[in-house]
């Protein structure tokens, strides 16, 4: 059963409705639907009523059952299971009428099946010109009491429902939203942020320093907590091919392509140096595991940087891994063929042994790497992340064709932060990431080819030694490699930070990921600071972290979009000792000064009622 209320407000006559089995409050300018669950309900007694009288009392009512800890609830409200939820509105009616019952409210869920509990509080901003003795009057009509004013918001209030109004709290929430006098309204929730940390079990991840330095802090708040990274970015990994493999099975994989000898057969062959393909893909997309069950077996593998991409494979090389007879033109027709059939990322740990001008340029694979980051992704570009070059003090400055300007140029880096010898180096240098030692003797764990003694282990090396070396005891030597490394290991790092920003934020062009990376890079090193560009640094090591933040600043539900709920849970936690925003308290930095305070929540009242800027993305107030 309904109840009806008619509430005067000067010239302004509602019509409010207690919720029954269904209900809505507003956000963004539109009506968000709850439902009810009549198999609980929410209680607050009157202030003194002692926890024996709450307990007399609730055995009275027949259809209550027991008590249940909720820790939605707030305001001093309870939550209790019910026998039945036949005629729910009317049993609230009765419960209402209890001597000792102050007030009760409906057990709320969203569309999505999340509890949805309100208290006594919501939060109201009334329009500039409105007096506060109008404030008052409308206050004093609805039978509600000023909790307190926001502060640095003119008009702006948390408002306080009373057993003397009669209504619920989201007709009372309702109601002022469809005053004129109103810019919004809606309750508090019971909602609030909890760090959802994304674990992982994957058996050999505690080797994986490399990837652990660019994500955030391991298992406590890493890049994977970021809400809207699931969708299925497609990388193109031009190299030796690539095999399926265990850890990342062929559902993750599009089709590709044979550049080396025409066809659409991408599989490497059976050589040490084939399993370059299976290194780099490995680092960008390996599957992740979750489940600490399962993570007990070896053959759950490595983390990588986004296990929800997936991979066209564009084979460039022989199935050696020479790359003798193969022209500029098969790279640069492999270059079409990738962003022509979907590719939105290029992964290009390759080069050749010469700089930009005076050492090369071919006019053709030049202009088709330019076309690819202009025409790709349907006019926005496909980002080309190239590995800078292995040519370190021998040759001086960023391999070709990593040093062009529309190539964004990866160099390596060490444990403690500092170039290794073998990277190459330049003002061409865009930004660095961890890897391992070169010629097949690094540290970086990935993928081998499956089921083979192929890269580990091996007893050759392409830079003119042999070496040889063991994995840690009981290591997987015949499906992970636990030796890659040079500018190789580098590239796929960055290129798997770029498929994140695309799955964050689709409309990014090829030129701003690049801005994106480069400015959220970290400076602060292991060793010290720097001051970017350098040389040898670029702008910085990779931070896939830093990166993704730049563009989340202002979703302090971390639900991936901008709504009513961020502005309830920045007011809860700027004024009502709420949890800070995970996995960054600068999701609340709606304005990017580098600070949370009351005047960002200024800047989102603006942005979602008044017609305001919306945070402004990438924000690299860190």
């Amino acid at each position: 059963m309904q109840t009806f209320r008619t509430i005067m407000t000067g010239v302004v006559v509602l019509c409010v409705a207690r919720a029954g089995f269904g209900q809505h409050y507003y956000g963004g300018g539109r009506a968000i639907p709850l439902k009810v669950d009549t198999t609980k309900v929410t209680i607050k007694f009157d202030g003194g009523f002692g926890v024996n009288d709450q307990e007399l009392l609730l055995a009275s009512i027949d259809r209550v059952v027991a008590v249940v800890t909720d820790d939605h609830c707030i305001d001093g409200f309870i939550a209790c299971s019910l026998s039945t939820g036949q005629n729910y509105g009317g049993f609230l009616d009765s419960v209402n009428a209890i001597d000792g019952v102050y007030l009760v409210e409906p057990y709320y869920r969203n569309e999505l099946d999340s509890v949805f509990l309100v208290g006594t509080t919501f939060y109201v901003a009334f329009n500039d010109g409105v007096t506060q003795s109008q404030i008052d009057s409308i206050n004093a009509q609805f039978k509600v009491v000023i909790d307190h004013a926001i502060e640095s918001m003119p008009n702006a209030f948390a408002l306080r429902n009373t057993d003397s109004s009669g209504l619920g709290l989201l007709d009372l929430a309702n109601g002022y939203y469809e005053l004129d006098e109103t810019v919004f309204s809606h309750p508090l929730f019971g909602v609030w942020i909890r760090p959802q940390q994304y674990k992982l079990y994957d058996y050999y991840n505690s080797y994986q320093w490399h990837t652990k330095r660019v994500i955030g802090s391991f298992n406590s708040a890493s890049v994977w907590d970021f809400a809207g990274l699931t969708r299925s970015v497609i990388v193109a990994v031009l190299d030796v091919g690539f095999m399926a493999h265990e850890d990342l099975p062929s559902s993750s994989m599009v089709q590709g392509f044979d550049y080396a000898d025409g066809d659409s057969n991408y599989a490497p062959g059976i050589h040490p140096l084939a399993s370059h393909g299976n290194g780099c893909t490995g680092i960008i997309a390996a599957s992740h595991t979750t489940d600490s069950a399962s993570g007990l077996h070896d053959s759950t593998g490595i983390i990588s940087l986004d296990p929800h991409v997936k991979i066209m494979p564009v084979k460039i090389f022989r199935d050696n891994g020479s790359s003798t007879g193969i022209t500029p033109e098969q790279l640069g027709n492999a270059i079409y063929w990738a962003w022509g059939n979907g590719a939105e990322v290029m992964s290009n740990s390759w080069g050749y042994g010469l700089t930009c001008p005076p050492g090369l340029d071919y006019d053709y694979l030049s202009g088709m790497i330019e076309r690819a980051t202009r025409d790709g992704r349907g006019g926005r570009g496909t980002p080309m992340i190239f590995a800078a070059g292995n040519g370190g003090g021998v040759i001086q400055g960023v391999l070709y064709p990593a040093c062009l300007e529309a190539s964004l140029a990866v160099g390596a880096i060490d444990i403690v932060d500092g170039p290794w010898y073998y990277s190459s180096y330049g003002w061409d240098l865009d930004i660095v990431a961890p890897s391992g030692d070169y010629c097949l003797q690094g540290d970086v764990w990935t993928l081998d080819l499956p089921g083979k003694y192929l890269a580990n282990p091996s007893v050759t090396s392409n830079c003119g030694d042999p070496v040889t070396w063991s994995c840690p005891p009981g290591a997987n030597d015949w499906d992970y490699d636990c030796n890659f490394g040079g500018t190789s290991a580098a590239c796929p790092v960055a290129a798997g930070v770029a498929a994140l920003l695309l799955a964050k934020d689709s409309t990014l062009t090829a030129h701003a990921v690049y801005d994106i990376l480069r400015y959220s890079a970290e400076t602060t090193l292991f060793w010290g600071s720097f001051t970017p560009p350098d040389i040898a640094l670029g702008y910085g090591r990779v931070d896939a972290f830093r990166a993704v933040l730049s563009l989340a600043h202002g979703d302090l539900d971390n639900s991936n979009g901008l709504n009513v709920a961020d502005l309830t849970f920045l007011v809860a936690y700027l004024f009502l000792g709420g949890a800070a925003p995970f996995p960054s308290v600068l999701l609340g930095d709606c304005d990017c000064d580098g600070d949370v305070d009351s005047a960002d929540l200024t800047f989102l009242v603006a942005a979602l009622f008044q017609g305001g800027p919306y945070p402004p993305k990438p924000c690299f107030a860190y």
